[in-house]
């Protein structure tokens, strides 16, 4: 198998196009899936041989069946391999052994759930991986299918239709990958490709995804994911795709822990937390949505339109309370309906008479198809918006003549659409089934996109518009990491990898200086006396700490005593501090005597380990104010200060930073730099630093600059697989 950053298409394009296909355990028994798949691949007309084996029959379906690979007419090229887990890697060694270059596995049992025996499955088929060059989807798959090979391993016997074109789906579920075919096809489209790759022990989604950004003909990909594999090599190609032209819809499980658990059983691996995921995909030009209904919504408008550059919108109706509701349902989903320029307006008016409501226009009746044309013409040609969408419901039955008549001057129209003009789409109030007259109608318009419901439309057209930091240079989602003095230092210790835990809070703070985030001068000290001479040599008030890597919380325990203003009271703290903690238990190291920081806007600072993504960037509302409201953002390691700053601008905080009801702004710039400062840290030390928590990170007013008032590094005993 490739290594780990390695994306080959050409081992995607080997399984997507065989010579031939040999089904393995071929079986007329009703349970078994290789009789769906012999079907399929006669339906969809495969060019290449189809050669049922089985060692216990010479015929099947009317057909010769094979009793050893050597029988077969030619060599093997895919093999489709129906036999349990236990057997699954004896016949691969066969068929590599006889020339097989690709095969689909449906077995499961390679470690779902956390099996021991399907462990120790999948390590040895791991291990063959890295011995042979074989492709292979799966295992625990349900198959793959290309329209344009005519292959298909996929085992559904009610697989609906697939035709080149815009469309491709890839998903680690095979029953939903059928699903979603199927609601592909109900909006009148057809997938070019249908992808299970299950628990992807070989060829993962980023390597689909790669091998799909270099199809002229694809617009836009859906992905349904539980676990992303090898996350660098699937945002590259994600990316990738993106710089290509295609748009990547997914749906991704993560939101709950229940969820990521469900993950574990279903394809043996834990899902991350969805808000790193969303972080990432950010950045990879991703469209993430909730739901499979929002993602075939999307799809619905990607497979004809290009991507919105941003969440204004024109809506058009002709219902009073259709404009209502269109007004609330847009503010739920994020979306401005931008008023119209003087020269819209003009256009307009003199359409439809001075009286032309704002955004969203209600016509109040059904216009005729010039002038019908003519306002969605004028709304298009505005650049206040990012879309004009058109609130229409298909008719069910012939008979509605003027509906009929502007729905295929509509297309007509934007089949010719000037360059230069916004997209323009249609959704329906409700998410209705339709009639056949209505599917009928729906491909006859089909250069306008149709999607369901008010609220599902909205909701994706806000999730569709363009980022504005997506990137549109290829350069690495992490880049290359640079060592400095605190990287060497915790690489030479000779406890980092071997036992992991805390560090203390000034061995903490001395990496933070070494990256260049911002800590008020301090010393360590032993008793009283030393604690009031290093407080008058750093400056008045400070603040004193008691030291112990095994005491996160301080204040809890009551090991932090502020407001020190003179040799007396540094005096005094130190006793008592020394006595709480002789008191409870506890050793310390020392007492931190700091300069204590003026009042400013606690934030929080960190660096997450995401199971499943690794380390990310966290930053948000810090204090007490943290676990209370949970105000946090996520961002890539890769950070540079547009991209620290829109991390910052996601968060509530970001208002009190700004100056909240008179109160000054405060000083984001040195903010902006520490988050960047993190994010090369958390590139340069991946496997030793698990997690760092700067809390509070006091942002004072403009001029005052900012600071890390605490910090708890803790060390792991090495990065993610």
């Amino acid at each position: 198998m490739p290594s780990e950053l390695t994306v080959d298409t050409a081992r995607v394009a080997t399984l997507l196009n065989p010579r031939n296909v040999v089904l393995v355990g071929a079986s007329e028994r009703a349970e078994n899936w290789s009789g769906r798949v012999w079907h399929n691949l006669r339906r969809f007309g495969f060019p290449g041989g189809v050669f049922p084996l089985n060692p216990a029959r010479d015929a099947i379906w009317g057909a010769r069946c094979y009793r050893a690979l050597r029988d077969l007419p030619e060599p093997p090229d895919h093999l489709a391999l129906f036999v349990p887990a236990d057997v699954t890697l004896e016949v691969l060694e066969s068929g590599a052994a006889a020339g097989a270059r690709s095969a689909t596995l449906y077995a499961a049992g390679f470690g779902e759930g956390g099996d021991p025996a399907g462990r120790r499955r999948l390590a040895l088929l791991q291990e063959f991986g890295r011995r042979n060059d074989i492709a292979i989807a799966g295992p625990n798959c349900m198959g793959v299918a290309a329209a344009a090979s005519r292959f298909c391993t996929f085992a559904d016997e009610n697989l609906l239709e697939l035709a080149e074109g815009p469309v491709a789906v890839i998903a680690q579920s095979g029953a939903l990958c059928s699903t979603i075919n199927r609601g592909i096809n109900d909006v009148g489209l057809r997938a070019a490709y249908l992808l299970s790759c299950g628990n992807q022990v070989d060829l993962t989604i980023g390597d689909y995804i790669d091998h799909l950004g270099g199809e002229p003909a694809l617009r836009v990909i859906l992905c349904y994911i539980e676990q992303v594999h090898a996350p660098e090599r699937f945002f590259e190609a994600s990316r990738r795709a993106a710089a290509a032209g295609k748009t990547i819809v997914a749906v991704k499980i993560g939101r709950s822990e229940a969820g990521r658990k469900a993950a574990l059983a279903h394809t043996g691996t834990l899902a991350g937390a969805l808000d790193v995921f969303d972080a990432f995909a950010r950045e990879a030009g991703i469209v993430r949505v909730d739901t499979i209904e929002d993602a075939i919504t999307a799809v619905t408008y990607l497979a004809r339109l290009p991507r919105p550059r941003g969440r204004r919108v024109a809506v058009v109706t002709n219902s009073g309370a259709v404009r209502n509701l269109t007004i609330e349902t847009a503010a739920r989903a994020g979306l401005a309906l931008a008023e119209y320029d003087v020269v819209t307006a003009q256009r307009l008016a003199a359409l439809l008479g001075p009286d032309v409501p704002s955004n969203p226009l209600d016509t109040k009746r059904t216009l005729p198809p010039e002038a019908y044309v003519a306002c969605i013409e004028a709304l298009a040609a505005s650049a206040d918006h990012d879309g004009v969408l058109i609130v229409e419901e298909l008719p069910d039955v012939p008979g509605v003549a003027r509906k009929l008549v502007n729905l295929r001057a509509l297309a007509a129209w934007a089949g010719r659409r000037p360059a230069g003009s916004i997209p323009v789409a249609v959704f329906t109030p409700l998410p209705l089934s339709e009639t056949d007259y209505g599917r009928a109608l729906r491909q006859e318009i089909a250069p306008v996109p149709v999607m369901k419901g008010m609220d599902s439309s909205l909701r994706v057209f806000g999730a569709m518009a363009m980022p504005e930091l997506m990137p549109t240079a290829l350069e690495p989602t992490l880049a290359p990491r640079a060592p400095r003095e605190g990287f060497q230092r915790l690489r030479e210790r000779p406890s980092a990898a071997a036992r992991p835990g805390a560090l203390n809070e000034p061995d903490s703070k001395a990496l933070l200086a070494d990256y260049g985030i911002p800590v008020q001068p301090e010393a360590v000290v032993d008793t009283a006396k030393a604690a009031v001479a290093a407080a008058t040599r750093i400056g008045f008030p400070v603040v004193l700490k008691g030291v112990s890597a095994a005491v996160p919380h301080k204040s809890d325990a009551g090991l932090v005593i502020l407001d020190l203003g003179d040799a007396a009271a540094v005096e005094r703290a130190a006793r008592t501090l020394l006595a709480r903690a002789d008191a409870a238990g506890i050793a310390l190291e020392g007492m931190l005597v700091a300069r204590q920081i003026p009042k400013g806007i606690e934030t929080v600072l960190g660096i997450h380990r995401d199971v499943e993504l690794g380390p990310v960037v966290m930053f948000g509302m810090g204090g007490a104010w943290l676990e209370l409201f949970h105000d946090v953002a996520f961002g890539t390691p890769g950070l540079d200060r547009s991209r620290a700053r829109a991390l910052v601008q996601r968060t509530r905080v970001n208002r009190l930073l700004q100056g909240y009801r008179g109160s000054a702004p405060a000083d984001v710039n040195i903010l902006i730099e520490a988050l960047v400062s993190l994010g090369q840290m958390a590139r340069d030390l991946p496997d030793i630093v698990d997690s760092v928590d700067i809390n509070p990170f006091i942002v004072c007013p403009v001029g005052q600059g900012a600071w890390a008032a605490d910090c708890l590094v803790v060390l792991g005993a090495g990065g993610p697989d």
